[in-house]
């Protein structure tokens, strides 16, 4: 098993493109999130309301308590999809997974 984390760099949020969110993810001794690793991390509990990049490219969310700024209170529960941008224009943050527990 492993662990997904929400990674934005210092400079605040939705400032990665999908090189740098690669880049970001490795610095923190990870790997960026596939759909199915961060799918199962909504699963177990992980509310992020910004979105970030994936392994394969597709910016998503995972949202376990819908509320007004993360898409509208009255959504379901999911992981929220943006599809798929370009990878050296768009800038998001990223969903990085690890095996490591060293915090």
């Amino acid at each position: 098993p492993g662990v997904v984390f929400p990674y934005s760099p210092r400079l605040g949020r939705y400032n990665l493109n999908f090189h740098e969110a690669q880049q970001a993810c490795a610095e923190q001794d990870a790997v960026m999130a596939s759909f199915d690793q961060l799918y199962d991390a909504w699963r177990a509990g992980l509310d992020w309301c910004n979105a970030g990049w994936l392994s394969d490219g597709s910016v998503q969310y995972p949202i376990t308590k819908p509320r007004e700024p993360c898409g509208g209170r009255n959504t379901v529960p999911g992981v929220r999809n943006y599809g798929f941008w370009d990878k050296e224009k768009s800038h998001y943050d990223v969903f990085c997974f690890t095996s490591n527990f060293n915090g």
